[in-house]
């Protein structure tokens, strides 16, 4: 019972891993924002735009050092002097050697500075805040491309199980037919090449519904990669292709309705850029504004030829304050040529942006257009696929009543094939065109 106990959690957590197994549109997304490697890139981005934001306000944060230096000479410097200076009596030219220091000798240090006035690193500052928020609009892009690979990944399966359960019915609803056909050739009311035909019909669908079984397994393994989930585990989905065709329907599309360019990750980046240009020229403009820093020291030092003699000479000590004034006269036209690149960098910009704006509304306009075409060719589609099956309806029972030959049921079944097929593409046609619909407008 102990060890029941104790085994119990895990399979608690054993349980709910598998349930996670199966996902739903919106929990496969938010699976994908926090697994996907270009999410994990993106927000490794904006953590290293923090750190140099930091590292640039770093620089106008007051500094202080402190620093203990330990000398020992061997052999003291000596310097000449005059005899006369010890020895009045002494002969006049001779000199005498007096030691420069003493043989140990310490210096205790704390040194202060800080930025009193820098109009460039004011500027500067305001430009790094600037470029934090760029690359953090940036990374809102990635995470808009992959939502749009996910449930592009995620309708494809859907679709591609579609298509399974239709060729299921077709496989179910052949083999009664080749049955039934069997029964009648065997009691010599029908011919061997009616069966033949059906024989080969039944075939090809079984040989399709391999290839579809290999076509979802393809299509799951995609998904796993643009979730960044695990590729050797099992994933399922739970979400309806119905359900996920009324909702992604429901929301009717204008075609000339106006287009918000703010609502694309994109042009946010592009406005922040623009202004991220502004700055980097005003900053290298203040460059020619003088700099004023404060400064201040104090030390302490020894000198002993016995550093723990007491007796000794003391500690001597030396304090200074003041003020730096930097002032730029000639830089080699260094600030200038950085104005110029910062200019060009935001011509460039201007440029970007207005062929941002033309390629979104032709993405749009776009968009909406094959949105539109979509949705009439899935009702297109249907009506056709009605029409095809109740051909087949009518050719299976005049075929049964022996009015209809083995030919024209086969030219209607294949007719009925290509019409699913046409419905089922016209489906996954209208999703896809409804995500890239969203993903244009920002949504």
């Amino acid at each position: 019972m102990k060890r029941f106990i104790a085994l119990f959690p895990n399979l608690i957590i054993g349980l709910c891993l598998y349930a996670q197994q199966t996902f739903s549109l919106d929990e496969a997304i938010n699976y994908a924002l926090a697994a996907n490697n270009q999410i994990k890139l993106a927000k490794i981005d904006v953590a290293d735009a923090e750190g140099q934001l930091l590292e640039y306000k770093s620089i106008g944060i007051p500094k202080v050092n402190a620093s203990v230096d330990y000398n020992y000479f061997p052999q003291v410097p000596q310097f000449l002097i005059p005899r006369q200076f010890i020895d009045p009596d002494a002969p006049d030219g001779s000199f005498a050697l007096l030691p420069a220091g003493t043989e140990q000798g310490m210096v205790a240090k704390i040194e202060a500075s800080a930025i009193i006035f820098d109009a460039a690193w004011i500027v500067g500052l305001k430009a790094q805040r600037l470029y934090r928020e760029l690359v953090a609009r940036q990374g809102q892009a990635s995470e808009e491309n992959v939502k749009a690979a996910v449930t592009k990944a995620y309708l494809a399966i859907l679709i591609a199980e579609k298509n399974k359960e239709v060729l299921e019915k077709n496989i179910s609803n052949l083999e009664k037919t080749l049955k039934e056909t069997r029964a009648i050739f065997e009691n010599g009311f029908a011919e061997k090449l009616d069966v033949d035909r059906l024989q080969l019909s039944f075939n090809n669908l079984t040989i399709e519904k391999e290839k579809l079984d290999r076509l979802i397994t393809i299509s799951y393994n995609l998904l796993k990669f643009q979730m960044g989930y695990p590729m050797s585990d099992e994933i399922s989905i739970s979400d309806d292709l119905d359900m996920l065709i009324a909702k992604f329907t429901a929301e009717a599309v204008e075609l000339d309705a106006p287009i918000d360019f703010n609502s694309r990750s994109e042009y946010s980046a592009i406005n922040l850029g623009e202004e991220l240009a502004k700055i980097n020229i005003r900053r290298y403009r203040m460059g020619y504004i003088p700099v004023i820093n404060a400064f201040g020291s104090h030390q302490q030092q020894l000198q002993r030829n016995n550093l723990f003699d007491k007796e000794e000479n003391g500690w001597f000590g030396t304090s200074v304050v003041g003020l730096s004034l930097k002032i730029p006269v000639f830089d080699g036209l260094e600030k200038k040529a950085k104005i110029q690149r910062a200019r060009i960098l935001l011509d460039k910009t201007y440029v970007q942006k207005s062929d941002f704006e033309r390629g979104m509304t032709l993405e749009v306009k776009n968009s909406r257009i094959a949105y539109l075409n979509a949705q009439e060719s899935v009702s297109t589609t249907e009506k056709s696929l009605q029409l095809a099956q109740n051909i087949y309806d009518t050719t299976q029972i005049k075929f049964r009543e022996g009015v209809g030959s083995s030919l024209e049921v086969a030219q209607a079944e294949r007719e009925l094939y290509t019409a699913q097929a046409n419905y089922t593409n016209a489906l996954y046609e209208l999703l896809v065109a409804k995500a890239d619909l969203d993903k244009a407008q920002g949504k």
